[in-house]
């Protein structure tokens, strides 16, 4: 694979532009211009590969450039900020970060005198390792230090972000080797079988009177179908069903999983007058999601980035763009994914594709392409203000254009007549600006029959209480959480005060909870959980 990395020319770009060519063969340095600024551009040159890997590009310096398109981009992806350096600190957090992995924290602790800095763990300080991963990438870096702060209010904000950080020779060793991976990564891409695993939910509501039924009713909380583990207060009842059906390679295998799951869950529940709709929000104030997990890689921040682009827009234009927007005031954010015990990740972006079987077959084949070749799904169009801004106002129609490059590109790889016939729904959807219907009852779709049963219990009523969430990916509201065993701070986010979180924890569950992105709970008054 080749490599281009733009650098200002200090100690460290220098030192990088010296070392490096004793590690590759085929490397040279010039200097470009980036507003102004005169910056090395290191080219590593692979000739048996035709892609490129762009760290840090010039779109995404620019972004870095200006405080305030910072501030801008953070806010709308309800990231606090303080750019302006307007907050008194108390302890200052420097996160080197390459490709979406930690490098280094370097913290300094304000004292009267002189502060003390050390470098301290990624592990122990999860909850600000991954405020400045999700910072540097909202902002289209690849590389870089993310300044976080505690202030004296004890909220953790982004102070800076800096792309061409002057950093130790340690780190520089650890960038160098992960330069050398990038280099050896498409031959191993090429060859490596991607596991496909998915959970996604779907509400139950009575035909006849449009009133809920909670799916505790009617499934268990474990197995391969149950409960998501949101419930409503004062009740044990869980209104939102999910399937966990089995693994597969192929995305077609995972499809008759899925309907093995639905099948499942229909000889629990076979009433034909209880309705199964999924989507974004098919009942008013319950968001419900399409998570699709994926084994046998680990996340980085190129294959995040094609899964927004390539999965996440797509999916984004033949949804319904009312219950989309709505949802993703609190779930389905940009980047919103989690680190998984196996080593893979889990994708949190789309809502729930269960609208249909040829629609959930599509993007199931479309997230095997995206994630086995996505070096070369290189572009992005989630990268400046107005487009994060149409993205959570559901506006389709900013990224129409966008469509014909991202599927001209996908058409393009090896993989892509293998799902052909599969994939052909979704442009038929976008040109034709068809979207999926979250009020029809999806098991005419998938052929799951019903029985002459009638379901009689009374519903739940139909106003829904309001949904919080303390998530990683929805990050807006203030989240008090203990990084080490004596000090206590707070995650401040945008948002009002009467959406506050207060939450303590030792060290050894900052490790259990080092990616906070799952659970939530709804209550009009107060949050509870499991």
């Amino acid at each position: 694979m080749n490599i281009n990395i733009n650098y200002l020319p200090n100690e460290t770009g220098l030192y990088l532009s010296e070392i490096l060519p004793e590690k590759f063969s085929n490397i040279s340095t010039r200097e470009i211009i980036i507003q102004g600024e005169n910056y090395l551009e290191i080219s590593i040159k692979d000739e048996m590969s035709k892609i490129t890997k762009n760290i840090n590009n010039t779109a995404a310096i620019l972004n870095s450039l200006e405080n305030d398109t910072m501030e801008k981009i953070l806010t709308i992806n309800n990231i606090a900020s303080d750019f302006s350096k307007s907050d008194t600190v108390i302890r200052t957090y420097e996160v080197l970060i390459c490709d979406l992995q930690i490098i280094s924290i370097r913290l300094t602790i304000a004292a009267k005198s002189k502060g003390a800095t050390k470098y301290i763990r990624e592990t122990e300080n999860s909850k600000i390792a991954e405020m400045a991963k999700k910072s540097l990438y909202l902002v289209g870096l690849d590389m870089g230090i993310v300044t976080v702060v505690l202030t004296s209010k004890r909220r953790l904000k982004v102070q800076g972000i800096n792309p061409s950080p002057i950093i130790r020779e340690k780190d520089i060793n650890s960038l160098t080797e992960m330069f050398i991976d990038f280099y050896n990564l498409e031959n191993d891409l090429l060859t490596r079988e991607i596991i496909l695993g998915a959970d996604p939910e779907f509400m139950l509501f009575n035909s006849k009177n449009g009133k809920m039924i909670a799916a505790s009713e009617f499934f268990p909380r474990d197995g391969i179908v149950g409960c998501d583990n949101i419930r409503i207060p004062s009740r044990q009842q869980r209104p939102i069903a999910e399937i966990r059906p089995k693994p597969a390679a192929s995305p077609l295998e995972l499809i008759d999983n899925i309907k093995i799951a639905l099948s499942s869950a229909s000889k629990l529940a076979p009433y034909k007058n209880v309705k199964w709709v999924a989507g974004s929000q098919p009942m008013n104030g319950y968001s419900i999601g399409g998570h699709i997990h994926f084994s046998n890689i680990k996340i980085n921040a190129s294959v995040l980035r094609a899964l927004d682009n390539y999965l996440g827009l797509i999916i984004f234009l033949i949804e319904d763009p009312i219950t989309a927007a709505k949802r993703r005031k609190k779930y389905g954010f940009i980047a919103d994914y989690r680190v998984k015990d196996h080593g893979g990740f889990e994708y949190r972006t789309p809502g729930s594709w269960l609208v249909s079987q040829k629609i959930a077959t599509a993007i199931l084949c479309l997230a095997k392409i995206v994630v086995s070749r996505y070096p070369y799904l290189s572009k992005n169009y989630l990268n400046n203000v107005t487009a994060y801004e149409a993205f959570y106002k559901g506006d389709q129609e900013y990224f129409m254009n966008c469509f014909y490059s991202l599927w001209g590109n996908m058409e393009n790889t090896d993989m892509y007549s293998r799902f052909a016939d599969e994939l052909e729904i979704i442009p038929e959807m976008i040109i034709g600006n068809i979207k999926w219907n979250e009020k029809t009852d999806f098991r005419k779709s998938w052929k799951i029959s019903t029985t002459s049963k009638t379901f009689t219990k009374k519903p739940i009523p139909a106003t829904a209480p309001v949904t919080a969430s303390v998530t990683a990916s929805a990050p807006n509201r203030r989240v008090e959480r203990a990084v080490t065993r004596s000090t206590r701070i707070s995650v401040s986010r945008v948002g009002s005060p009467s959406n506050r979180v207060n939450r303590t924890t030792s060290t050894s569950n900052n490790t259990r909870n080092s990616n906070i992105v799952g659970g939530r709970i709804i209550t009009p008054t107060r949050v509870r959980r499991n």
